[in-house]
């Protein structure tokens, strides 16, 4: 069975935050932004999700 990280929500956002982190720090990201990055963006997602569900 073939399982792409991707295709997770979380794995999905915590890229994007890692990209995002990385931009802004100009480099390498700072590890605590990029997780909270990850988590502020996860939230906004499943909040998005629950209101297409409705």
């Amino acid at each position: 069975m073939n399982h792409d990280p991707l295709d997770d929500l979380f794995h999905s956002c915590a890229l994007r935050a890692f990209v995002e982190q990385s931009q802004i720090d100009q480099g390498w990201p700072d590890p605590e932004a990029t997780r909270q990055l990850a988590y502020l963006l996860y939230e906004q997602a499943l909040a998005e999700r629950c209101q297409v569900k409705r």
